[in-house]
C-alpha cells in the first residue's frame, strides 16, 4: 500500500509485478492513461479519468501514467494497493489480466451509501457498507480476484462491535471528526469485548492495518459520521474458503 501525490499539470508512471492494483482518490482529479501492449490484449491502451471519491482496478500488464489536472497547488492524492507481495513470495510473476479496467464513480457510490444507511434495519447490521464487486468475479463477488474493498460509513454514537477474519484489512479513512478509533487486540473476555487492546485513533487521509486473525471494534464517539474504506485480500481467501470471518457475542 501506498500514497501517491501528483502535483498539478505533473504525471506519475506506474507498473507493477501484480495482478490487481486499486486506486483510491483522496484529493482532487486527473486521468490515468495505461498500456497492455506486452500482454498481447487485443485493447492493448486506454484512458481513465477520476476525481475524489472514486476506485480505479487495473489487472496484470498495465504501465500506467496519471497525470493530475486540478489547478490545487495540493495536486491530486491517490492511495494504490496491489497484490505484488503474494507474487513475491510465490516467486512468479503475472501472466494475463483477469479482469477489464474498471472505475468505480464515487458519486454513485455515496449515494447507494446513504441508501443503505437509511434503511430502518440499517442500526441493527453489523456494518453499514457498500461492496464493490467487479463482473469477472462471479465467485467471490470481489472488487477484483485477490482485493476486496468497501466504502462504509460509522455513524454517530455508533459502535461495530469486535469481529475478526484471516485477511489482512489495510484501513483507510478518509472522513472523520476527533473521537473516532479502533480497538485491536488477539482475545475476547467473557462480556465479548477485547482483552487489553491497542487504540488507534482515526485521522482523515490516515490509514492503519489490523492484522489477521485480530479482534478489532470501530467506535465513533465524534457526534458526526465517519468514512473509511477498508482494502483486504478476503478475495483470494473467499476463492480458498479460508476467510473465516466471526462476530462476538455480547455477555449477559
Amino acid at each position: 500500500a501506498s500514497f501517491m501525490v501528483i502535483l498539478p499539470g505533473d504525471h506519475l508512471v506506474t507498473g507493477a509485478d501484480a495482478t490487481s492494483e486499486l486506486y483510491y482518490c483522496l484529493r482532487g482529479g486527473g486521468h490515468s492513461a495505461f498500456d497492455r501492449a506486452t500482454t498481447g490484449h487485443p485493447a492493448a491502451s486506454g484512458r481513465m479519468a477520476w476525481r475524489a471519491g472514486d476506485f480505479m482496478t487495473l489487472p496484470a500488464g498495465c504501465t500506467t501514467v496519471h497525470t493530475c489536472a486540478t489547478s490545487d497547488p495540493e495536486g491530486a492524492l491517490l492511495y494504490r494497493v496491489t497484490d505484488a507481495p503474494l507474487l513475491t513470495y510465490l516467486g512468479v510473476v503475472p501472466s494475463d489480466p483477469r479482469f477489464e479496467p474498471t472505475r468505480f464513480d464515487g458519486h454513485e457510490l455515496r449515494a447507494r451509501l446513504d441508501e443503505v444507511a437509511s434503511d430502518p434495519e440499517a442500526p441493527h447490521r453489523s456494518r453499514i457498507s457498500v461492496l464493490l464487486a467487479n463482473v469477472a468475479t462471479p465467485q467471490t463477488l470481489t472488487v477484483t480476484h485477490t482485493l476486496w474493498a468497501m466504502l462504509g460509513v460509522l455513524p454517530a454514537g455508533r459502535v461495530q462491535r469486535p469481529h475478526r477474519h484471516q485477511s489482512v484489512a489495510l484501513d483507510l479513512i478518509t472522513e472523520c471528526a476527533p473521537g473516532c478509533y479502533s480497538l485491536v487486540g488477539t482475545q475476547l473476555g467473557s462480556d465479548g469485548a477485547i482483552i487489553d487492546p491497542i487504540r488507534v485513533d482515526w485521522e482523515p487521509a490516515g490509514a492503519f492495518v489490523t492484522p489477521p486473525g485480530h479482534w478489532h471494534s470501530h467506535h465513533n464517539e465524534s457526534g458526526r459520521p465517519a468514512y473509511l474504506v477498508p482494502i483486504q485480500d478476503a478475495g483470494l481467501h473467499t476463492y480458498l474458503r479460508s476467510l473465516d470471518i466471526r462476530f462476538s457475542v455480547a455477555g449477559d
